[in-house]
């Protein structure tokens, strides 16, 4: 979850210091930018694993889908991130947008797991030069006093869009599969009008028939999250770059913020280490959702996620700028070990629907923390010039180590269950899961508050 960003200006509300070249015009890009490029990000990202899964996929193509999607989408941030600080914010953004909507709206024509890996490299491609733009532009129009309730306003609007758009989605979803089966069960199945989320999977010709209802409900899903990226795309068009001060070397990778910021040192290495935790869970937890959740059902447990979001980010955001960053960042991610705990007991308990959607509900609650706090860090160990440079660096370590995290979990995924089973090997690694999240959390405590190297 994971990513949030004229006339040069910056959104205000009371919390925000006001800037001389505010305009009506800046503000409301940013807003829907923020709105359908958080909602598109959101749907693609989810929906391409299930889709994965629906398509008959094994651990270990999933975890190279999931591992290739943090590698690209994070890893080369660096990169792209201090591209834009000499290049310019506005282009960068464009070409990530409506990149990412050709690419995803691409991705149901795929039905081979392996083109469906190089699928998600190039889509994964489009955000990298899409998100360390973005998230600089915001630190372009900041300071350190009022970058973190920005963020949060950000997210809060974010996470609208994404529960609009997933809550439309999975209405629209269910429809294509009734009327499928209202107008061609007779030649078939005799299911009538009948929700998917209702029926249980049969053998042969029937299961085919059901895949193929669910392929066509998780396409037109896919379909409208590329159409909200090409949205975003055309708002960005309006936007003008910010007069602010660029590099003027061209060197598109810098690992200098390294050698001289020791606090932002600390934070990549704590931040990484949290990301391999996390990324342990990510080839997992899409068999579950998967298994046990309609297309249906899986966007009602997203849209409860973003409630989730939307609620704790109301509550806290008048105090987000008065909390030091560390202890957001250690709530944020904490609380984290109760997903693969939560889908744990899915499996050997409570095979339902709502009992996923609390798992979600206390995922919002501390992404909701934890992304605003990480980009705010990010931006306030960097100097004025580097804001892109800063961004892509972390997430050039965050891709590295995901992609090593999620690659071995779904690779060791698939050796184990040939000696316990399917079932046996996700509970298993849930467990497992559950405990290192929760022990890598504990390193956010040993961090400093943020400060750039000129500050010092």
């Amino acid at each position: 979850m994971e990513d949030l960003r004229g006339e040069p200006g910056v959104l205000s509300d009371e919390t925000i210091i006001k800037h001389p070249d505010i305009s009506f015009k800046m503000k409301s890009l940013i807003l829907l930018i923020s709105a359908f490029g958080t909602a598109a990000r959101m749907v693609g990202r989810m929906f391409i694993e299930i889709y994965a899964v629906i398509i008959g996929s094994s651990a270990t193509a999933i975890a190279f889908i999931i591992s290739i999607r943090n590698l690209m989408s994070l890893a080369f941030q660096s990169s792209f991130g201090r591209i834009s600080d000499f290049l310019g914010r506005k282009t960068l953004i464009l070409i990530g947008l409506f990149g990412g909507s050709v690419t995803l709206a691409l991705i149901p024509f795929i039905r081979n797991e392996w083109i469906l890996v190089l699928g998600v490299f190039f889509f994964s491609l489009c955000f990298a030069i899409y998100s360390p733009s973005f998230t600089a532009l915001i630190g372009d129009l900041t300071n350190k006093k009022n970058r973190a309730s920005l963020f949060s306003l950000l997210t809060l609007i974010g996470s609208l869009g994404s529960l609009i758009g997933l809550l439309s989605l999975g209405e629209a979803s269910n429809f294509v599969g009734i009327h499928f089966l209202e107008y061609s069960s007779n030649s078939l199945l005799n299911l009538g009008k009948y929700s998917l989320s209702h029926y249980k999977l049969g053998l042969g010709a029937e299961t085919d028939y059901i895949s193929r209802i669910q392929h066509d409900q998780y396409s037109i899903i896919l379909y409208s999250a590329a159409c909200l990226f090409a949205f975003a795309g055309i708002v960005a068009v309006f936007l003008t770059n910010p007069s602010t001060e660029k590099l003027e070397e061209g060197s598109v990778l810098s690992f200098t913020p390294l050698r001289e910021n020791k606090r932002f040192r600390n934070f990549i290495i704590v931040g990484s280490v949290m990301g391999f935790a996390m990324s342990l869970g990510w080839p997992i937890f899409p068999f579950v959702r998967g298994k046990f959740a309609s297309a249906r059902e899986n966007t009602w447990i997203w849209a409860i996620f973003s409630i989730s979001m939307m609620i704790t980010l109301l509550i806290t955001r008048p105090y987000i700028d008065k909390i030091k960053r560390k202890w957001t960042l250690y709530v944020g991610r904490a609380i984290m070990f109760f997903i693969p705990l939560n889908l744990a007991i899915t499996v050997m308990y409570v095979q339902t629907w709502w009992h996923m959607a609390i798992g979600a509900a206390v995922s919002g609650f501390g992404n909701s923390f934890y992304m605003v706090a990480e980009s705010s860090y990010i931006l306030d160990c960097a100097p004025e010039k580097e804001k892109g440079t800063y961004t892509g660096l972390f997430y050039l370590f965050l891709g590295i180590s995901t992609f090593l995290g999620s690659l071995l979990s779904g690779i060791l995924a698939d050796v184990v269950e040939n000696y316990i089973g399917e079932l046996e090997t996700i509970t298993l690694f849930l467990w497992i899961i559950a405990g290192t999240r929760f022990t890598a959390s504990l390193g956010f405590l040993f961090l400093k508050e943020p400060m750039s190297e000129k500050n010092r």
